[in-house]
């Protein structure tokens, strides 16, 4: 049970919702309490994952689903949310996650990502994307209800050893994660100063992406200077804000003196345990199709990677938090007009 307020830390009471959502929210709200396994979800959560889905309410349900089971199955990723642990530490002292100031005209918030440091064995690849989602949480609290976001990972220091690094255990819970359950909408992905081996990264994450959130990536040998205007960017890239290094130190130290108990209590917004007669309550969700294996083990050969010997199961029903509409593995469905 929480005992802080989520998912904005300092907004206890509902915000305030367009008329004409309010009655899909409260609605939303009502089927949320009615759900014997779901942890406390409040009524601004409702709101968000209701807007991140383009208030679309069985998109919503689906997510909120996918939330509460992915926190509840993945303990490597969110359990013991701490961010002074050694573990996130480490990621963010080798690491830059900067939410940038300045909106685009369309309420987009930019949110920019690259290594500090450039040594392949100071990345733990569970830790990494732990930090990732505790950083994003903390951003959507204080960002509120959001229009959407540009995200810009910079490739700049990425060697082949971060690869070798990659697991693809977290990795499958990520993408499933972003896909299907993070209450944002995804506007567009860059990939700047792509590597060389920018083909072999695609390979090793391309069987996990759906073909609407690959619509969003861009990539490009030069830097974010060259695709947003410098009047949103760092000093870094010739813009008017503090240098990245800067702004990842204050915007770390929020983390760890405003955001620490708020992130420990988020351990518990997951899914409550199944009964012990082994039965299944009515919001869980069957993964309708599976990653094919010959897939897996073409991206982990291209890679050098491992190859698992275990079938790698792909989890559920999609969310619309990235535009993304549901899709059949038996037929495509066009993409929903993005706006």
């Amino acid at each position: 049970m929480t005992t802080l307020s989520h998912p904005f830390k300092d907004s206890p009471e509902p915000l305030e919702v367009p008329k004409e959502h309010a009655a899909n929210v409260d609605a939303l709200y009502e089927w949320i309490k009615e759900q014997p396994r779901f942890p406390a979800f409040t009524k601004n959560h409702a709101h968000l994952f209701l807007h991140a889905c383009l208030w679309n309410v069985e998109d919503a349900k689906k997510a909120l689903q996918k939330y509460s089971q992915i926190h509840a199955n993945s303990p490597e990723i969110f359990d013991n949310r701490d961010i002074m642990s050694a573990g996130v530490q480490m990621t963010l002292n080798a690491t830059h996650m900067v939410a940038l100031p300045r909106t685009t005209p369309e309420g987009y918030r930019l949110l920019y990502y690259r290594l500090s440091d450039t040594d392949p064995s100071k990345m733990n690849f569970a830790e990494a994307v732990k930090s990732f989602c505790m950083f994003n949480d903390a951003q959507i609290s204080v960002d509120g209800i959001m229009e959407g976001y540009i995200v810009i990972f910079d490739m700049k220091g990425v060697r082949l050893g971060h690869l070798a690094r990659v697991q693809f255990g977290p990795l499958r819970v990520f993408m499933s994660y972003i896909q299907d359950a993070h209450p944002v909408r995804l506007k567009k992905i860059y990939i700047v100063h792509t590597a060389s081996f920018i083909n072999q990264v695609m390979a090793l994450v391309k069987p996990l992406i759906r073909s609407e959130l690959l619509g969003l990536l861009q990539f490009t040998a030069t830097g974010p200077e060259e695709i947003v205007g410098v009047e949103y960017l760092p000093k870094d890239f010739g813009g008017p804000f503090e240098e990245v290094a800067t702004m990842h130190a204050e915007q770390k130290k929020r983390l760890e003196t405003e955001y620490r108990d708020w992130l420990l209590d988020s351990g518990a917004l997951k899914e409550a345990p199944k009964q012990k007669n082994g039965s299944t309550s009515a919001n869980s969700v069957k993964p309708p199709w599976r990653l094919h294996y010959c897939s897996v083990a073409y991206a982990m050969c291209f890679t050098g990677l491992p190859i698992p010997r275990r079938r790698q199961r792909k989890v559920g029903p999609k969310c619309a938090d990235a535009r993304v509409v549901h899709s059949s593995p038996r037929r495509t469905a066009p993409p929903r007009q993005r706006g």
